[in-house]
């Protein structure tokens, strides 16, 4: 199993290739399919991400690629929601997913979504598009050639449909057309593909977490707004000329901090500081 991960530490590390080692709407659901002709070679492929709500951070988007007939060994395994497990469990999960993964050929990447991406795009056309790139990128790092695929995503969007939908449009726009596309929502609660990549896109993100705080030693928590250590650790993180470069600027938990400590309203940040970086493709909203 060929691994990549992408990890910003500090929001610069540059990529890393590692071969091997390895609050929801109520569920809904879409399906797209299209014709198969390669009969039982069929991959799945589940995508899900964690740190959507965090204001500090990025967000990670993990996809996870098996054929269709090692499904039963994710149930065997206990694959489910992260959130149902306790990270030590996550931990232990990941590894072993990383490690049957190696010697099976499954294929696994984790795609970051740094905090000025974040910001750029909900200045720009909202979070969900750029959620949209992530899932496409993450699928295209574990596609097979010459085999068909079936996705299951976990919906980012309100409008499950409508995701699946941009998810497929951004693979066309690189080549890529699945045999299937399923998007719903609690996608990771549901299918034991979308639970593994769950637990990998988890696994980095809590990664990234203890990062930060040990390089910087500010204890953030989770980074989460409600989180009692990152409602203490903020004013810290915006004291110089600028909000930290690891906060999302565009959080209102960021820009009320900003406005209580400078007594001005917070500045703006996209990817190329004065204007909004141009999509590699900008998939129908609808």
């Amino acid at each position: 199993m060929c691994e990549q991960v992408r990890r910003p530490w500090s929001g610069s590390m540059p990529s890393q290739q590692v071969c091997p080692p390895l609050q929801k709407p109520p569920p809904t659901s879409t399906r797209c399919s299209t014709t198969s002709t390669l009969g039982d070679r069929m991959r799945v492929i589940g995508v899900d991400e964690a740190g959507r709500g965090p204001c500090i951070g990025p967000l990670f988007v993990g996809a996870f690629c098996l054929p269709k007939e090692d499904e039963h060994l994710l149930e065997e395994l206990g694959a489910t929601d992260s959130k149902r497990l306790r990270p030590a469990q996550r931990e232990a999960m990941a590894a072993e997913l990383r490690d049957l993964g190696a010697r099976r050929g499954w294929g696994l990447a984790v795609q970051p979504l740094s905090p000025t991406k974040i910001d750029a795009a909900v200045e720009e056309k909202g979070l969900n598009r750029l959620e949209v790139e992530g899932f496409v990128e993450a699928i295209q790092a574990v596609w097979t050639e010459g085999v068909d695929h079936r996705l299951v995503l976990d919906a980012c969007d309100v409008d499950a449909a409508r995701f699946g939908r941009n998810v497929d449009a951004g693979l066309a726009a690189v080549g890529l057309i699945s045999a299937e596309t399923e998007a719903k929502h609690q996608a990771d609660a549901e299918n034991r593909v979308v639970g593994a990549a769950s637990i990998v896109a988890k696994v980095e993100r809590d990664a990234w977490v203890r990062s930060f705080i040990d390089e910087s030693g500010i204890d953030v928590g989770s980074g989460y707004p409600s989180d009692p250590k990152m409602k203490r650790a903020l004013p810290s993180l915006l004291q110089g000329q600028r909000p930290h470069e690891d906060l999302r600027w565009s959080w209102a938990t960021t820009k009320r901090g900003w406005e209580e400590v400078h007594d001005r309203p917070a500045p703006v940040r996209t990817e190329a500081r004065t204007t909004v970086q141009r999509r590699l493709f900008d998939p129908p909203s609808s």
